[in-house]
């Protein structure tokens, strides 16, 4: 009985160890030193948003680099907090619906070694129309 429990723990052991060698390929965010980060490498808004219709929204987009793990990232349209994420070690994305009337919206993150990032973008009203162009008139027509 005691060699069948001493074998049974042997083949677990070897089978965490095989586990713990299978995953070493991948880096762990939080063993790495944490490098000195702009906002541009960890925090991405889009240019324009999706379209004008009711379900108007922009995905922001969070890369934080190898060992640079997020402790937060706050979401903020329009002075109200949209989306909050915490303890992001990799790559991640928060979509959020913007409003026709246009909006600010206001990206903030601090990483776990109190780097603080910010990005914002105002995204415009889709009511209001394009300036017309006046329609060009040749001379001599009357």
């Amino acid at each position: 009985m005691k060699r069948l429990l001493l074998l049974l723990a042997a083949v677990a052991a070897l089978g965490a160890g095989a586990t713990a060698l299978a995953q070493g390929g991948a880096e762990d965010p939080y063993m790495q030193a944490e490098p000195d980060v702009s906002r541009n490498q960890l925090l991405r808004l889009p240019s324009s948003t999706s379209g004008c219709d009711d379900s108007r929204s922009v995905t922001v987009r969070v890369t934080p680099p190898v060992g640079a793990v997020l402790g937060f990232v706050r979401i903020v349209v329009n002075n109200r907090q949209a989306a909050r994420l915490t303890g992001i070690p990799r790559a991640a994305s928060a979509t959020v619906r913007v409003p026709r009337s246009g909006a600010r919206v206001t990206a903030s993150t601090e990483t776990l070694g109190g780097q603080r990032k910010r990005v914002s973008r105002v995204y415009s009203d889709c009511g209001r129309s394009q300036p017309q162009q006046p329609d060009s008139v040749g001379v001599g027509e009357g």
